[in-house]
């Protein structure tokens, strides 16, 4: 079934990305020329090598694309307020994700971050690399975004400690290290200070799937099912590792329920797929 491990293993690591709630803060109508000035001159030097950044990507930007994202950058610049500017920037990394280019939204929001270290400004900077790490095709590129994703996450759980959802993205950063039981250990903390923290369980089932531990895998996403019976990722999950554990009528009577009532298409797709699978 290594067909569609692909799909549970990404649909798997997104999950965190997928249910972060980025906070938006309170912020301020007073004048903040003076950073802005310091953000506009900042931005113009770095703007050669986000070119290159954004130039590097498979798929590149449309014409129109191209358009939109530079009037979003003219704006951005323009800006004269923080609300102003974080209107902009908002917009500007929606335009970026819009095009699939999760890791220039997070270059422009960690810009804005080094400057405005609040904590809303870094757990934006740090999702968004989180997110571009998340959903890198190149190993080695999706590492350096880990790495910078976790640079912010620790900056925020400076401020905020408790913050078990930035813990548990940020263990998932450690994935693919030299140091992966890091992020083990991590995700075990959030476990130990709140037993029943979906994201961390989660992740501690697909980290089972990743090293072949289906009966690992087996007890994390049954857990979740008792605690919210709708989780149709956690059932996906848990239809591939009974698929795997070969409980085959199992699998297909929780695969056949993602089909049958999840609203997502990348989740019912990889369902049908594994269904499909099993009758060879």
């Amino acid at each position: 079934m290594k067909k569609t491990t692909g799909i549970i293993l990404f649909l798997g690591l997104a999950i965190s990305a997928l249910i972060f709630q980025l906070p938006k803060g309170n912020v301020s109508n007073k004048t903040a020329s003076p950073v802005a000035g310091g953000a506009n001159r900042d931005a113009a030097a770095n703007e050669t090598a986000q070119s290159e950044s954004e130039s590097s990507h498979a798929t590149p930007l449309t014409p129109e694309q191209q358009k939109q994202i530079a009037g979003l950058k003219v704006t951005l610049q323009q800006a004269k307020t923080e609300a102003q500017q974080v209107s902009a920037l908002e917009k500007l990394a929606s335009a970026f994700i819009g095009a699939d280019k999760y890791d220039s939204a997070a270059y422009y929001a960690a810009d804005y971050a080094d400057k405005h270290a609040s904590l809303p400004h870094l757990l934006r900077a740090g999702q968004l690399y989180f997110e571009a790490h998340t959903y890198a095709i190149n190993v080695k590129k999706g590492q350096i975004l880990g790495d910078k994703a976790r640079n912010y996450f620790e900056k925020a759980l400076s401020l905020d400690p408790n913050n078990l959802l930035v813990k548990t993205n940020m263990a998932m950063t450690y994935v693919d290290t030299p140091t992966p039981m890091k992020g083990i250990s991590l995700l075990r903390e959030v476990i130990e200070q709140e037993p029943t923290f979906v994201p961390a369980i989660f992740n501690l089932g697909i980290l089972a799937i990743k090293s072949n531990q289906f009966g690992k895998g087996q007890e994390r996403f049954t857990q979740i099912l008792k605690l919210e019976p709708n989780n149709y990722k956690a059932a996906l999950n848990l239809g591939f590792c009974l698929a795997q554990l070969d409980k085959k009528e199992e699998a297909k009577k929780v695969l056949k329920r993602v089909v049958n009532e999840s609203k997502d298409a990348e989740e019912t797709k990889a369902a049908k797929e594994l269904l499909a699978e099993m009758q060879h």
